[in-house]
């Protein structure tokens, strides 16, 4: 079990000093970068990612978020998108990538979108030995935003492609706002390999601190302890973790305990 940071919820100005604060002020395994195109803040920029190709220490983990809207490119520039990606991962050491379906205006013709273009790309993703972790969202109504995978069934149509790196995110805010959070995790168990934990209100993705929202972490922990969870957690606040004692032990509180 791994126990990082989201690089885009902690103050920091370069890829040495990102990975200092996780692992010794925060006392956590590594950091989730975030990528995007224009490889400008918030994203990493090539500097960054030429410092961790080069110095990242050995040992420390790294994965990363990509920003894609695989339903609205379409089939071949999605894949060409993500298959942009891979040789990024393998310079670096990323072995995970965080990614959204998208947003569609028919929510069953996104979901098709996006089945046929992991289906285009998971060959190769296989290969490289990187794994692609599909998250779920806000629910399709919020705010008219047509986010795709906030229910069960559109996970179903795209993780029934039965490889090895594909795989569900969870994320604990946008189940508090789609109010389906142990569901997912229950019927998504047998491909659940990331959580994405962050706090809000119920309505907005409001990634505030641990209990300090409305998020029902009791029944989160517990379904994740039924289910023998044992993947990576990613912080998705800096309040949720402690600044004042920078051992690994002191930082329990967002996954119950570093012991597993």
């Amino acid at each position: 079990m791994a126990y990082v940071i989201s690089a885009l919820h902690f103050v920091w100005e370069t890829a040495e000093e990102c990975l200092e604060r996780a692992t010794g002020e925060f006392g956590l395994d590594g950091v989730e970068l975030s990528l995007h195109a224009n490889y400008r803040r918030p994203h990493c920029t090539e500097a960054d990612l030429a410092w961790l190709a080069e110095a990242a220490p050995k040992g420390v983990h790294l994965s990363a978020h990509i920003w894609e809207n695989l339903a609205q490119l379409g089939p071949e520039r999605g894949a060409t998108a993500l298959l942009g990606w891979l040789p990024v991962c393998q310079r670096v050491g990323i072995g995970n990538l965080i990614i959204h379906g998208g947003s569609h205006a028919n929510q069953r013709e996104g979901i098709r979108l996006t089945r046929q273009t992991l289906a285009a790309v998971l060959p190769a993703f296989e290969r490289a030995g990187v794994v692609l972790n599909l998250e779920n969202h806000y629910p399709y109504g919020y705010r008219n935003c047509q986010e795709l995978f906030s229910e069960v069934w559109e996970f179903r149509e795209v993780l029934t492609l039965n490889s090895p790196s594909l795989r569900f995110c969870f994320d604990t805010g946008h189940g508090n706002m789609s109010k389906n959070g142990i569901e997912l995790i229950r019927e998504l168990a047998p491909w659940l390999a990331y959580v994405h934990l962050a706090d809000n209100g119920g309505v907005d993705d409001d990634h505030c601190g641990f209990r300090q929202g409305t998020t029902d972490w009791d029944g989160y922990l517990a379904a994740f302890r039924e289910v023998d969870f044992a993947g990576t957690f990613c912080v998705g606040s800096s309040r949720c973790v402690t600044t004042t004692n920078p051992s690994a032990a002191a930082w329990p509180s967002c996954a119950g305990s570093r012991t597993s």
